[in-house]
């Protein structure tokens, strides 16, 4: 029995306790005994009542929520979008809720269901963290990667200015969440704080494409702020296994018509074995209530033959009361395609899948229409493909050389 049943025991039994310890002479002999057990009792009560306050109070939940509606004038495959209208890869529920175990302990977890998923609950966040006196925090369990500038509210679409983070950025990393724990210290200053992080782990990601391990995560960050201006660099590293997959189209029979058929079949086109991967970035961001600016740039370099890249962002807004209009710009471009001569009918495969470069540009406004929602509408045109895909795998025959995506995206927090 723990400590808290131990107690909630001691106090139900304390009238009957009582009881028992009184002559049964005095409740006869004096009425006035009764009025001290019911005295005794609502003391009792009151106790339990404090005491469930204060597990109440240790408890916060918090959710939010994206509903969206996409559509292209193509079907290139930027965003994922084509010319049918699509309502279910952006939206998403999440749902958060922290107990305080101690003053300096607490444990938190993140419930995610994402229409792209079909809505399978699924824990982005489950960790315990705790402070030091020291002001050093440390967390272990499921966490957020944090690579880039919006890592840590990467779903919370409303405290995100844009529709969405620019995909040639933040699509550069194929996974979000690891395993394992970091360590974070504030340095305050007169006017502004310096946070240093470190962390480590291992996550894994797979789709019809690929399967892929990513193992001896290591990395740090250090950011600092003065409420206006926030300026950020990041490094990380890891090891990656598993393969990289070309989906073919076979020609069976069907056994029960015996009519002819095609089946998709996974042919490993890339197979990786410990090779090493690492993330460079840099950042910064002001907003000073009006006038916002935020940028990255970032760099992803792996071993053998598997896409090297650079990409980068720039997004300008002014809040005019409830409105917020803003303007992007953006860029991808594999780095490393001369490792991918195409000499044969594999290599060109190769060089389809992961050489890619493009330019976008969106424009958007946000409409703070209620305390705790915001809707977005944003239109991004995507170009400069070269003579590559532009990295979407539905455009491997580089059928589409620009694309047109509309968005209008609701946010609410709760």
């Amino acid at each position: 029995m723990n400590k808290s049943s131990t107690v909630n025991f001691s106090l139900k039994a304390l009238p009957l306790a009582i009881a028992m310890a009184l002559p049964s002479y005095a409740f006869a002999a004096d009425t006035t005994s009764d009025q001290k057990i019911a005295q005794l009792e609502q003391q009792v009560k009151a106790l339990q009542k404090q005491q469930t306050a204060s597990i109440s109070e240790r408890f916060k939940f918090n959710g939010f929520m994206s509903m969206a509606y996409v559509t292209a004038d193509n079907n290139s495959g930027y965003l994922d979008t084509s010319t049918s209208a699509n309502f279910t890869d952006e939206s998403k529920l999440g749902f958060q809720g922290s107990f305080a175990v101690t003053d300096n302990t607490q444990a938190v977890m993140q419930l995610m269901m994402r229409g792209e998923n079909d809505w399978d609950v699924e824990a982005e966040w489950a960790y315990v963290s705790h402070r030091f006196d020291s002001g050093l925090q440390a967390r272990g369990g499921k966490l957020r990667l944090p690579l880039f500038m919006y890592s840590d509210y990467l779903d919370v679409g409303y405290a995100q200015p844009f529709a969405r983070p620019p995909e040639e950025v933040y699509d550069a990393v194929p996974f979000t969440s690891f395993t394992g724990g970091d360590l974070s210290y504030d340095v305050e200053f007169d006017d502004s704080t310096l946070t240093m992080q470190a962390f480590g782990g291992q996550s894994s990601d797979s789709d019809s494409n690929f399967e892929l391990d990513f193992d001896n995560i290591l990395g740090a960050n250090i950011s600092w702020t003065d409420e206006i201006w926030t300026l950020r660099v990041v490094y990380g590293q890891a090891t990656l296994n598993g393969a990289i997959f070309n989906i073919v189209k076979i020609p069976v029979n069907d056994p029960v018509t015996g009519l002819p058929i095609e089946i998709d079949a996974k042919v490993p086109l890339l197979k990786l074995n410990d090779d090493k991967a690492t993330f460079t970035g840099v950042g910064a961001s002001y907003d000073n209530g009006k006038l916002l600016a935020v940028a990255e740039w970032t760099r992803v370099e792996v071993e053998g033959q598997y896409t090297d890249s650079d990409a980068g962002y720039i997004t300008v807004g002014y809040r005019l009361g409830a409105f917020t209009p803003y303007a992007t710009a953006a860029y991808y471009e594999s780095q490393d395609d001369d490792q991918r001569q195409v000499v044969d009918q594999e290599s060109a495969m190769m060089a389809a899948l992961f050489n890619g470069q493009r330019t976008s540009y969106s424009g958007g406004v946000r409409w703070d229409a209620l305390d705790n929602m915001a809707v977005k509408f944003d239109i991004t045109y995507a170009h400069d493909f070269g003579d590559t895909s532009g990295g979407f795998d539905s455009n491997l025959m580089q059928e589409y050389d620009d694309v047109l995506v509309y968005t209008i995206k609701f946010d609410v927090v709760f």
